[in-house]
């Protein structure tokens, strides 16, 4: 057993009520609500700011988040773990098809496939989620990601599979 001490860091964030945020966007126009949450009209999900997303770009059927890379994001490897990646590109893939539906939708991942091709590390570098829908019909959608370190170079890829459904029955309360 090692007699290193680690340092111990701490980090805390705020968010607003998702809930209070789901009940102003159900039954908006996609892109208004997209774009009102990119200006800051609207606040983030509490996802969103914990893992520090920043909306890039929104275009009809087109979302790219940006992303830094922090420590606290490492496993015990020393890289970024997965998940973090799979969170941008879940996000990205699901808000380009949202993009694309009407505002009386609203749609729900079932399926969601990543492939690793290299490492993130914990530099604060910003990485870029880019989700594309691919097929956008009455009950399902489907989207491809990517996902591009500083220098340009293919970090993950992915597709995700969407369930879209009434939003407006499924209405926070």
């Amino acid at each position: 057993m090692s007699d290193t001490t680690e340092a111990v860091r701490e980090r805390t964030f705020t968010w607003n009520a998702p809930m209070d945020t789901a009940r102003s966007i159900v039954g908006r126009d996609p892109m208004t609500w997209l774009s009102d949450m990119m200006a800051g009209k609207i606040p983030a999900p509490p996802a969103a700011r914990l893992l520090d997303f920043s909306i890039e770009s929104v275009e009809e059927g087109r979302v790219v988040f940006g992303m830094r890379t922090h420590e606290w994001m490492a496993n015990p490897a020393g890289v970024i773990h997965g998940g973090m990646s799979a969170t941008l590109l879940d996000t990205v893939m699901t808000l380009a098809v949202v993009s694309k539906i009407p505002p009386e939708k609203m749609c729900t991942t079932i399926d969601l496939q990543v492939r690793f091709l290299r490492p993130l590390f914990p530099n604060g570098e910003k990485v870029t989620g880019e989700g594309v829908a691919v097929h956008v019909g009455t009950n399902f959608g489907t989207a491809e990601g990517r996902i591009h370190d500083a220098k340009g170079r293919l970090i993950a890829h992915g597709t995700a599979s969407l369930a879209i459904v009434d939003a407006l029955a499924q209405k926070p309360r």
